[in-house]
């Protein structure tokens, strides 16, 4: 049978409820092994009849029994971690891109789901129901990326297994067009929202101070976050724009601004984003209108493609990113601008949250 292409992953985040939904329930489509199986148990033919697990060190405890059921020995056996690739259907977890460092979390298998063989799947005859009866297996997420070609979502981690484990049983733990359930870290998520959304703030902040540069780069992990924009400030006025610039960021977080997240067409999009000044090439932001839609704003994009434009602050903008629900939820870590650095026609405005020797 010839293979078929997967179709493109459905991100959830992309609409304005779904950017707050952390988990969702979803098929695999594809499952990896990337490490070669784990060590065989050396041709041992044991009776497990009991196995007890120690978290803390991925240890497990194997009763081993005779032909007359007495318990000869216990041994100790090390799990194994083996990296794994899940391609799933739908998630609700966010690509690394745009700035925006990836998600993390968990995919776990849903016992006794039924999921029905559609023909997109390697193998599928299109009649067949696939039931996990198996204890569930989680799946430990630590990179999402997208293929920007396909649409296909890619989840790596790790899986704990046994030492006889082959690579078989392994890819059997997340079978073909089984259900599980994706499950985003609820805490990394809200951190990383919050540096996105206040990555926009310096935006909105830098507008409100009448500096309207066309934004260049926005580097929105948390190891040291800032915005920059094509064009320089005078040596004389620097410190003090940047007084100002920070009284302007922090009147908008106390303003307590709602975010809005839009799924537009390309000519609304620049429209929208472009009515200022030409800060965006709206051609770097165009997805297929097949990759999301969102029925509640009405939005017919044709075969023209659609374009995502997040609002904070009042400031428009296209993103794929995830945010808060407004800008007064960056008032509890102390969100702020932290520094300016002009060079070369290049303002890179610093900022984060607030620490201890603020």
């Amino acid at each position: 049978m010839v293979d078929q292409p997967l179709p493109p992953t459905e991100l959830i985040h992309l609409t304005y409820d779904g950017n707050f939904q952390l988990d969702t329930e979803a098929t695999v489509l594809l499952c990896r092994v990337i490490d070669s199986a784990a060590p065989t148990n050396n041709g041992n033919n044991t009776n497990m009849n009991t196995a007890d697990v120690d978290e803390r060190t991925n240890n497990i405890s194997i009763n081993e029994h005779d032909d007359n059921d007495n318990q000869k020995e216990e041994k100790k056996v090390m799990r194994t971690n083996i990296s794994i690739e899940l391609q799933l259907d739908v998630t609700t977890m966010h690509p690394q891109g745009g700035g925006q460092p990836t998600d993390i979390g968990s995919i776990t298998t849903i016992v006794g789901m039924n999921a029905f063989n559609n023909s997109n799947c390697e193998g599928s005859e299109g009649e067949e129901d696939v039931v996990s009866n198996s204890p569930p297996i989680a799946a430990s997420i630590h990179k999402v990326t997208i293929d920007r070609t396909t649409g296909i979502v890619t989840h790596a981690g790790t899986i704990s297994v046994l030492p006889d484990d082959d690579n078989n049983n392994i890819n059997n733990k997340f079978p073909l067009n089984s259900r599980v359930k994706v499950s985003v870290h609820p805490q990394n998520r809200q951190l990383l929202s919050e540096c996105h959304t206040a990555g926009h703030v310096v935006d909105a902040a830098m507008d409100k101070c009448g500096k309207l540069l066309k934004p260049t780069k926005g580097y929105h992990f948390l190891d040291g976050p800032y915005v920059e924009y094509h064009g320089s400030i005078d040596v004389q006025e620097r410190e003090e724009f940047l007084s100002r610039l920070q009284l302007a960021y922090q009147e908008l977080i106390d303003e307590d601004i709602p975010t809005n997240i839009q799924i537009l067409s390309v000519d609304e999009a620049e429209s929208l984003c472009n009515r200022l000044a030409q800060n965006f090439n709206m051609a770097d932001f165009i997805s297929s209108p097949t990759k999301t839609t969102d029925n509640k704003d009405g939005i017919d994009a044709g075969s023209g493609g659609v374009v995502r434009v997040v609002t904070v602050a009042g400031w428009n903008c296209p993103c794929g990113g995830t945010h808060v629900r407004s800008t007064g939820a960056l008032k509890e870590r102390g969100w702020g601008v932290k520094g300016l650095r002009c060079k070369k026609n290049v303002v890179r405005v610093r900022y984060g949250p607030k620490d201890e020797t603020d």
